[in-house]
């Protein structure tokens, strides 16, 4: 007879009380410690309020008692993912299928994995593989459209998405994965209609909220501009994003030798000002988005607390470098200038910080951030050269846009 601290602990965990259900799984596992349906929930439980160390111990009792457990290792892997070790991840749901290659979620997982390392066909190849194994797998159908989307096979890609959304019309997922789909694809008003209905079953879900506020941001004609950049961009690998980056700025500089050359030099300025928007475009146009949202709303609701902040650093350090311009040309003090310089300039560190994945790069960014604030703001108390402290501050600009997110 199974245990009733075990049979709560189960009905808790399938409502989502995860908490709830710990307390319970944990007195059914002091009952009989070799209790394996009671550990196995309590190290889901734990894996769902994103206890990845206790959640671990567990698994790793359990593959001391049963090691060839298919749905352990994947569980594992999971957590690997988590934790951004990509190859521990792959390492060990390939365990998983190694064990039971009839589990089409274990299928869909790996090409969900090799799509993060932008390996599509062969991602597409594991998904294919998991909807043999059963054609409506919820998992495999989404990750399927994502990728058949970066592979511009769109076709495909709308076909999958009517599937998903034929056998899962309440999935909140799915209509959220759908949401994303379409805007890959440019369809703004079809991205919006499928984040509503998410939200619409489920309000509290991050992943169509994040979709939601970037759908409306890309109502305007320059976001969406560069919404579709990130977009392509995303698709490639880092070796050629790089590749791109460093072309751009070889073909920016052989044609301002040529403007030079062929007295075009009228020219020049407005080839400087599209190479910047196109190039410092992606390290601001976020934080931009997020300021213009604060100001809208509905749009304000949908930003979580450091996209708050990122808009708040980026609209407080635009205004103060228009007022530190106006100031210059009013008073005809080169300060002033010095000081609306070097707010420009923090533009790029400072109100991205706050959108960083990682505790450590958020850090880093809002440190070098402050930083060029000081230089800008107190290096006149060490120097009578204003060029020479505008010229540090330019170069930490420089540096950050091709050092800092290489680094990271």
């Amino acid at each position: 007879m199974e245990s009733k601290n075990h049979l709560r602990g189960v009905q808790l965990f399938e409502l989502g009380r995860f908490q709830e259900a710990i307390t319970y799984l944990s007195e059914a596992v002091a009952e009989s410690v070799y209790n394996y349906p009671s550990k196995y929930y309590l190290a889901l439980s734990y894996f769902n309020v994103s206890d990845y160390t206790k959640s671990s111990q567990i698994i790793d009792e359990l593959l001391s008692e049963t090691p060839n457990e298919g749905n352990l290792f994947f569980l594992k892997a999971q957590i690997a993912s988590r934790l951004d070790k990509l190859q521990d991840a792959i390492a060990l749901v390939n365990k998983s299928i190694e064990l039971d290659p009839y589990q089409a979620d274990y299928f869909g997982f790996k090409g969900a994995l090799l799509m993060d390392k932008k390996k599509f066909e062969e991602a597409l190849y594991f998904v294919n593989e998991g909807l043999q194994l059963d054609p409506k797998n919820a998992a495999c159908l989404n990750i399927r459209a994502r990728l058949l989307t970066k592979l511009n096979r769109k076709e495909e890609a709308n076909q999958t998405v009517e599937h998903i959304l034929f056998d899962n019309a309440e999935d909140d997922y799915a209509h959220a994965n759908v949401g994303w789909v379409s805007l890959e694809n440019g369809d703004t008003k079809k991205a919006l209609h499928h984040f509503k209905q998410a939200l619409q079953l489920n309000p509290n879900m991050q992943y169509a909220r994040e979709g939601m506020a970037t759908a409306i941001k890309s109502k305007n004609v320059l976001y969406k501009w560069y919404l579709q950049y990130a977009f392509w961009m995303s698709k490639q690998s880092s070796r050629n994003q790089w590749i791109f980056i460093i072309g751009l700025y070889v073909a920016y500089r052989l044609g301002v030798k040529v403007l030079e050359a062929s007295d075009l030099t009228f020219l020049v300025i407005p080839l400087i000002i599209v190479y910047l928007v196109f190039v410092l475009g992606g390290w601001i146009m976020e934080s931009l988005s997020n300021t213009i949202l604060l100001g809208d709303s509905y749009g304000k609701y949908l930003l979580t607390d450091n996209e708050k902040y990122s808009g708040y650093a980026f609209g407080g350090l635009t205004l103060a470098g228009i007022v530190g311009v106006i100031l210059f040309f009013a008073l005809h003090n080169p300060l002033y200038m010095l000081w609306g310089f070097t707010c420009f300039c923090a533009l790029l560190p400072l109100p991205g910080s706050f959108l960083r994945n990682s505790k450590n790069g958020r850090m880093i960014g809002l440190f070098y951030g402050i930083t060029m604030l000081c230089v800008g703001f107190l290096g006149m108390l060490f120097t009578t050269d204003i060029m020479l402290v505008g010229g540090i501050v330019l170069g930490m600009m420089v540096i950050y846009t091709w050092v800092f997110n290489f680094i990271s």
